[in-house]
């Protein structure tokens, strides 16, 4: 058996990332291709998902990895004005998605707060930046793509902008296996292999344990996992987990 040293990411894999962030004229980035496609359904499916979830049009909502704005454009357009705040680290990403998304849809009249800021490297003052606490924070797909030790870092800056009784929830690959299973995971896409997602304990794309959150919460005393969440309609079977911090 291959250590997970010697299991490489295929070449192929790269070459077809890299080819889903052109458009097909290579005219520059394709604003849906880059955040994995199923534009409308994983839009709507976030969305949906947050409103059975309680979210109503008077709360402050932080999304985080926004992206393109495949979500945001509906919680843009539910949200009171100005209560939308969205991070990203790709600039080139957040400005297509105003570009092509936003404006087209005069979204930009409802005032939503959009940052580029990179979560995980380095310890960042979200309350100085943000100057608001947010009733719910919503992480979708980053999880898959950052290691562990950032994802610690992600939950230690979030926290401190959580409101009280607030809600954050992130979507993730889940190992149910436990931390001792280091082998890699088949994810299908819509119940079949074509298409499907291969994950990894110890690179993109990772998959995590419930163990691996419990143990970040320990080191934050007002957040608690609340639960795992499997009804989350995600084509690759992502999970949603969801953190409450205390009022």
């Amino acid at each position: 058996m291959k250590s997970l040293e010697e299991r490489k990411t295929p070449v192929n894999l790269i070459k077809r990332l890299l080819q889903r962030l052109l458009n097909p004229s290579g005219s520059g980035l394709d604003y849906k291709a880059a955040v994995g496609g199923h534009w409308e359904d994983v839009g709507r499916n976030q969305f949906e998902f947050l409103i059975k979830e309680g979210l109503k049009p008077h709360h402050y909502l932080l999304d985080v990895a926004c992206g393109s704005f495949r979500g945001g454009h509906f919680f843009i357009k539910y949200l009171m004005e100005g209560h939308y705040f969205a991070l990203d680290k790709d600039s080139t990403l957040i400005k297509a998605g105003i570009e092509r998304v936003l404006k087209p849809l005069h979204l930009l009249e409802k005032k939503p707060q959009i940052y580029t800021v990179e979560l995980g490297k380095e310890p960042v003052p979200l309350k100085e930046i943000l100057k608001t606490s947010f009733d719910y924070i919503w992480i979708h797909a980053l999880f898959d793509h950052i290691p562990p030790e950032a994802i610690r870092r992600c939950f230690h800056d979030l926290t401190k902008v959580m409101g009280s009784g607030g809600r954050l929830y992130a979507t993730i690959f889940l190992n149910p296996h436990g931390p001792n299973f280091l082998e890699p995971i088949i994810h299908p896409r819509n119940g079949s292999l074509q298409g499907a997602i291969v994950t990894f304990p110890d690179r993109e794309y990772w998959h995590h344990t419930l163990e691996f959150f419990e143990g970040i919460v320990n080191e934050i005393p007002e957040l608690r996992l609340d639960a795992c969440l499997y009804d989350y309609p995600h084509p690759l079977g992502l999970r949603v987990l969801r953190f409450i911090k205390a009022c």
